[in-house]
């Protein structure tokens, strides 16, 4: 569920709100780090596949400031088996926003992040097969999805990379009508989607529990749309991952008969 993203259409978009409002600090910062002084590498991607740990640029803030940094799409969680007694460590692309304030209780508080994303890709499932849905914003734009990071030190080479997971909510009624997967462990969820005005504030370094908790809503389905697309995992269709056909509507009759 909710492990794949694009990011293809951020850049224009970003830079039309620049355009429009230098005021923006989201756009400004953009602006100068990417176009200005190209000191960071924008991530783009058609579909960008969470199992396969992609690099995706996110901002966060730190000490005050705010930043862009390129980040892997996973977050390591470890715990200690209450039968085995052995520590296990999990990779999680994704945290529920009901369970990020025991698992990630030093991240959600202090390293939260942002992923600007021109949307994402969730399956339906209908008579035994799955169908792909591309869901983003209704009227243009971009959504920012809400997540944790962290440091991680390689203790073999000395190097220390920066991981994030994407927190997830339970579903609008758009989302849950197409994430429908009876197997789901957690039933229907989404991404959190921070609403734009509420961005910085998402990031604010000096939020506490209620307030966080305070913004862990199911994005407005009034301000999303979804249609089908191509199954772009399906060995036939790996040509067109990197392709713009990945986002242009596909008809499936059996789903509309």
């Amino acid at each position: 569920m909710c492990y794949w993203v694009g990011t293809k259409k951020v850049r224009q978009e970003i830079l039309r709100r620049f355009n429009e409002g230098p005021q923006d600090e989201i756009a400004q910062l953009f602006y100068e780090v990417f176009i200005a002084n190209n000191q960071l590498e924008f991530k783009e991607h058609y579909v960008a596949i969470g199992k396969g740990k992609p690099t995706l640029t996110t901002l966060i803030k730190e000490e005050g400031n705010l930043q862009f940094r390129n980040m892997q799409w996973t977050l390591p969680y470890s715990y200690v088996d209450s039968k085995t007694g052995q520590t296990i460590t999990r990779e999680l692309q994704n945290s529920t926003c009901e369970r990020v304030f025991f698992q990630h209780k030093d991240q959600i508080f202090s390293k939260r992040c942002l992923i600007p994303i021109d949307g994402y890709f969730e399956y339906y499932h209908f008579k035994g097969d799955t169908y792909p849905y591309y869901i983003y914003p209704r009227q243009g734009g971009i959504f920012y999805a809400g997540g944790i990071w962290e440091q991680n030190l390689n203790h073999d080479t000395g190097e220390v990379a920066e991981t994030f997971s994407i927190i997830t909510t339970p579903p609008n009624p758009l989302v849950a009508k197409i994430h429908n997967n009876p197997k789901a462990p957690n039933g229907p969820r989404m991404l959190l989607l921070i609403e734009p005005e509420n961005a910085l504030t998402y990031l604010n370094e000096n939020l506490k529990t209620n307030d966080i908790k305070s913004l862990f809503l199911p994005y407005s389905e009034q301000n999303m749309q979804a249609h089908t697309v191509l199954r772009f995992q399906r060995k036939e269709n790996l040509q067109f991952l990197n392709t713009p056909i990945v986002l242009e509507y596909c008809e499936y009759p059996e789903l509309v008969a």
